[in-house]
């Protein structure tokens, strides 16, 4: 595809394309027809790029410039490097692709996006990036890969399915009042008032709605545009004609390819004021808009869908005892497989895990790809297409990273075990990272306090060892929703959000050799008031973290006289809260014995 990608870029008189891994509905995770970067990384030698994240700057002259982050500088290699530069984010001197190109001064660049698939806030870090060398950024409409891409996936435009009350806790219309009020009280004056809330994110209309779909695996959405309006509220999506009013009578649903025509008559009413969250539209959208017309500001949505209810709560921590019990059965199994001699690949383990998920009750779907990586494969943070020829050897640790879709309720959870027997360098690493993770789990925090600070926190310890790991320690997690959500994280890098009671965040220190493996123990916890604390000096209220996550923890790598009296007791609490939680859920004798083994129960 670069031939021919360089063939649109002369017929656009473009000097360079920027290709990004989002799409129109600034997904991380995309439906088929949206794999774009994939597509424009194929070659006759590579399959092309599968990672979540990534972007591609394809130039007249030269190779074209593939930038990833931590998480896939070994996965880009692999695939990428007979064709493309990989720059890899985070390694001293490897500048970020807006700077790359502002960079690049041997004479005046003309260059192209597809203003659909960026945010305006991405869009001006390019714009502004590239106008202090004089470069100009201009649209690329339509998509020049969809122009090139032969065979393009259709939209899978599935079937789209009310969510029941008791899984959301508040329904639809609840939720519009909550946003109108939203409206009706933003803006400074009656002129600076927004009329109405556009939306692309399809994980913040299925919380709107409680709707759910399955156009993208794993995530339980549907491709959709929304717009919310004083008195009326149109969600634009591939089945209007499906009767959706019967079970959403506050909402109007018009066809997907509607949206775009909907925005020119909309901005034809000069008067109107259009609510755009800079950071979660397109801009595509935000261009059919004057500046007069426009309203930014984050979306209501984002921080209310991060704050689960009670209902909601209830739900997650269901559906991870159910994934715990799935989890361990995997393990055991495993182990019992191995112990005996029996040749198992990551593929069949993969397999293995689904089914034990799959006996949960109301299991819906996995909440993303299994990711079950054992030796070096492991060092790969998000190692796709587990190995189904190569048996896993004795003396690799098993890097497995999962979760689950499930009544109501989504799970994320990573356990790094070791099959036989570990060697020093194994035991010592692990239990360092095993101490970061209990860092955080333990840590209680004024309330304002914001992830980056956590993030530190639990790194100290690591730093203090020559450790690191180049991805965030924590992001937020949906209910029945995409296993990522904002605005909550826990990462190197400061954000203005505080974490607040109610939102639900991974805790995931890490460590990662490359042609050695990767060791990484994630638990979702739930963010909720200290009770019983002295008061804050500030008069604040005290966070703390309730774990969601019921997982051993694998004893035979853990070096007990690494730990602290505290650090002891935790792991002693934590896993006997998850013996008694999940062994009433084991029929099996054998597992049963196992998880009080794993557990360390006397």
């Amino acid at each position: 595809m670069i031939e021919k990608l360089r063939e649109e870029m002369i017929r656009h008189e473009l000097d360079l394309l920027i290709v990004v891994s989002s799409d129109e509905h600034l997904n991380e995770y995309l439906p088929v027809q949206n794999w774009r970067l994939k597509a424009s990384t194929v070659t006759e030698s590579s399959s092309g790029f599968s990672g979540s994240a990534g972007t591609v700057v394809f130039c007249i002259e030269g190779r074209p410039q593939l930038f990833v982050d931590s998480r896939y500088h070994l996965q880009a290699e692999q695939t990428c490097s007979e064709n493309f530069d990989i720059q890899k984010l985070g390694n001293e001197g490897v500048l970020e692709p807006q700077k790359w190109i502002a960079a690049q001064t041997q004479k005046i660049l003309k260059v192209g996006a597809d203003p659909f698939v960026m945010s305006p806030k991405v869009w001006r870090r390019y714009e502004k990036a590239l106008g202090k060398s004089g470069h100009t950024l201009v649209p690329a409409t339509p998509n020049l890969v969809d122009t090139v891409w032969i065979n393009r996936p259709n939209p899978p435009k599935k079937e789209i399915y009310p969510l029941a009350l008791q899984y959301t806790g508040k329904d639809s219309k609840k939720k519009l009042q909550e946003i109108r009020k939203e409206l009706s009280e933003s803006g400074k004056s009656d002129e600076s008032k927004p009329d109405v809330l556009l939306l692309t994110m399809l994980d913040e209309i299925a919380w709107l709605t409680n709707m759910r779909g399955s156009d993208i695996e794993f995530n339980p959405v549907f491709e959709a545009y929304a717009a919310i309006f004083a008195d009326r509220a149109i969600c634009f999506c591939h089945h209007p004609e499906a009767n959706l009013n019967l079970h959403r009578p506050d909402w109007e649903f018009r066809p997907y390819e509607d949206y775009v025509s909907f925005l020119a008559d909309l901005a034809l009413q000069k008067t109107i004021k259009v609510w755009i969250d800079p950071s979660t539209i397109t801009m595509g959208s935000r261009l059919a808009f004057s500046e007069d017309q426009v309203f930014e500001k984050e979306s209501p949505i984002v921080l209310s869908k991060a704050l689960k209810n009670s209902t909601e709560i209830t739900a997650t921590k269901y559906a991870h005892k159910q994934a715990g019990a799935g989890v361990v059965r995997s393990l055991q199994r495993l182990q019992c497989a191995f112990q005996a001699g029996l040749p198992v690949t990551e593929k069949v383990y993969a397999n293995w895990l689904y089914e034990e998920y799959a006996k949960a009750e109301e299991f819906s779907d996995l909440s993303f790809s299994t990711i079950a990586g054992s030796g070096p494969n492991g060092a790969i943070v998000h190692y796709g297409n587990p190995d189904s020829e190569n048996p896993m050897r004795s003396g690799d640790l098993l890097l497995v990273d999962s979760g689950i879709q499930c009544a109501g309720g989504t799970t994320d959870a990573t356990r790094t075990v070791i099959l036989g027997k570990p060697d020093e360098k194994q035991k010592r690493i692990y239990t360092l990272v095993l101490q970061a993770h209990i860092r955080l789990a333990r840590q209680i925090f004024p309330e304002g306090t914001n992830g980056a600070s956590l993030d530190s926190i639990t790194r100290s310890g690591l730093w203090n060892a020559g450790l690191d790991y180049g991805h965030g320690t924590g992001h937020g997690v949906g209910a029945f929703l995409n296993v990522h959500e904002g605005p909550q994280r826990i990462s190197p890098v400061a954000h203005d959000v505080a974490l607040q009671a109610g939102m639900v965040i991974s805790n995931e220190p890490g460590y990662y050799e490359n042609n050695w493996g990767g060791i990484r123990l994630e638990n979702l916890y739930l963010v909720k008031k200290a009770d019983k604390f002295p008061q804050h000096p500030g008069g604040k209220g005290w966070l703390c973290f309730e774990e969601l996550t019921l997982i051993p923890f694998d004893r035979t790598l853990i070096d007990k006289n690494l730990l602290s009296a505290e650090e002891l007791n935790w792991l002693y609490d934590y896993h006997g809260r998850v013996f008694s939680e999940i062994s009433p859920m084991l029929d099996n004798t054998e597992d049963f014995q196992w998880l009080t083994w794993a557990c360390g129960i006397d």
